[in-house]
C-alpha cells in the first residue's frame, strides 16, 4: 500500500509540475512584445517602379521581337 501511496503523490507531482509549466508558458509567451512599425513612404519611387523605365524597357523587347520576325522573313526554315 505504502508503494501505491508514494507512486501517486509522484504522479500527482508530475501533473502538478507539468500543468504550472505549461501555465508560465502561456504567461511568458502572451507577454508584449512592443512591436516598433516603422513606414517608409519617400516619395521617389525606386528603380524598377519608375514609369519612363518600364516603357523603355517594353519598347526595347518589342523592337527585338519586331526585328527577329521580319530578319527570318524572306528565308525558309528547314
Amino acid at each position: 500500500m505504502k508503494h501505491f501511496l508514494v507512486s501517486s503523490t509522484r504522479t500527482i507531482q508530475l501533473a502538478a509540475l507539468l500543468f504550472f509549466g505549461l501555465v508560465i508558458t502561456q504567461q511568458v509567451q502572451a507577454q508584449d512584445k512592443g512591436l516598433d512599425i516603422k513606414i517608409d513612404l519617400s516619395p521617389e519611387p525606386v528603380w524598377y517602379e519608375q514609369t519612363w523605365l518600364l516603357v523603355a524597357a517594353g519598347a526595347a523587347v518589342f523592337i527585338l521581337i519586331l526585328v527577329a520576325i521580319l530578319k527570318n522573313n524572306g528565308k525558309k526554315i528547314g
